[in-house]
């Protein structure tokens, strides 16, 4: 199995709350009500699955609404955005010196929470992916030994094989971003 492919590991709305601790209700008003994914099929009749890349997005707005922001306000400040996978694995250009991963939110002139830095605006937020990550591997990892098992596998190959492909991968991009030893 390709490592590719657990990047790819599609989840149940149920799935997504047990790994993410978000409740299926919220997801369902984050996936229609506030369209923090856009461009996905949404209404009845559609099946919705969550790969790695949905279930940090939700773990990042769910944090974000924790913090005080009003679920709304989380997922327009996440909509359209790479969100913290894509920070995770990508090097942005500007960073303004966060730390690897770091997504920065500041206040546009209308109120909204949008993805940028600006160092003449008093408060930002910071999302860090790589701590949601860490958060979210374990049960991330539990589920798709758990799926990869079953007959007929979602995927055909060795899961556990791509699953230490995959975790070979992501601490190859930890070490380059952190400039540490892999």
């Amino acid at each position: 199995m390709e490592a590719s492919q657990i990047e790819s590991w599609a989840f149940s709305r149920s799935d997504a709350a047990a790994i993410t601790g978000v409740t299926e209700a919220q997801i369902g008003n984050f996936v229609s009500k506030y369209d923090l994914f856009p461009g996905r099929p949404k209404g009845q009749g559609f099946h919705v699955s969550f790969r790695i890349r949905e279930l940090m997005k939700l773990a990042a707005a769910q944090a974000m609404v924790e913090l005080g922001l009003r679920p709304e306000q989380a997922a327009i400040a996440l909509r359209g955005i790479q969100g913290p996978y894509g920070a995770m694995l990508h090097i942005d250009a500007n960073q303004l010196g966060h730390a690897p991963g770091t997504i920065a939110f500041t206040r546009n002139s209308d109120g909204r929470w949008i993805a940028a830095d600006s160092l003449d605006k008093i408060v930002s937020i910071q999302i860090r992916a790589w701590p949601i990550f860490d958060d979210l591997w374990p049960r991330i990892r539990a589920k798709v030994l758990e799926e990869g098992k079953a007959e007929p596998a979602p995927y055909p190959g060795d899961v556990e094989a791509g699953l230490a492909a995959f975790e070979a991968e992501i601490a190859k991009i930890r070490a380059q971003r952190w400039n540490t030893e892999a």
